[in-house]
C-alpha cells in the first residue's frame, strides 16, 4: 500500500452552503492544502501535492463574492478527510463547529454521551480522529469581499494488514 495521500481529490470535497443567496450574488470557493513546517519557531507553509503519515497539513478555504449584492447566512465547510486527524485549536477564525458525519454540526469540542462502567451516563469528548468536517458561520459577505477559513490535520500512521506483511 502506498503511504502517500493524494491531495488533489480533497479539493473536490470542499463544500459551500448558501441558504439565502441573493440573485445577483456570485460566490466562488477555492481550497489549498499546504504542508506545515516549523522553522526557527515560525510556521512555514509549503504547497502540498502529496503527504506522508505524520505530516501536518493546513486546509485553507477562500470564499469570494463576485456579485453585486451581499450574501447572507454564508456557511463555509471544510472536510477533514478520512485518514487524517483534526488538530484541535487549529481552526481559524474561532467559532467553528464540527461534525463526525459532515451533516450534523455542533460547537467545538464535540461531546457525546457515554455509559460508564458504573452504569451512569456522562458527557465525554469525541476523539479528534472522528471529526469529518468543520463549518463556520461566516454571516454576510459583501460584494467584492472574501472570507478565509482554515484548519490543520495530521496524516494518520499507515496500518499494514497481515496480508500485506512479507
Amino acid at each position: 500500500m502506498n503511504p502517500m495521500l493524494r491531495l488533489g481529490i480533497l479539493s473536490a470535497a470542499l463544500a459551500l452552503a448558501l441558504p439565502a443567496l441573493a440573485e445577483e450574488a456570485v460566490v466562488t470557493s477555492s481550497m489549498t492544502a499546504n504542508q506545515v513546517e516549523l522553522v526557527d519557531g515560525k510556521t512555514v507553509l509549503h504547497p502540498a501535492t502529496e503527504a506522508r503519515p505524520g505530516d501536518v497539513l493546513e486546509y485553507r478555504a477562500t470564499y469570494v463574492n463576485h456579485g453585486g449584492g451581499a450574501v447572507d447566512h454564508l456557511q463555509a465547510t471544510v472536510p477533514v478527510p478520512a485518514g487524517t486527524t483534526y488538530l484541535g485549536d487549529s481552526a481559524l477564525p474561532n467559532g467553528a463547529q464540527a461534525s463526525t458525519d459532515a451533516r450534523s454540526f455542533a460547537p467545538l469540542p464535540l461531546q457525546h454521551r457515554v455509559k460508564g462502567a458504573d452504569g451512569q451516563w456522562h458527557q465525554e469528548a469525541v476523539p479528534l480522529a472522528d471529526y469529518r468536517a468543520l463549518r463556520w458561520d461566516v454571516g454576510s459577505l459583501n460584494p467584492g469581499k472574501s472570507a478565509v477559513v482554515s484548519l490543520h490535520v495530521r496524516i494518520n500512521p499507515t496500518v499494514v494488514s497481515q496480508a500485506e506483511r512479507p
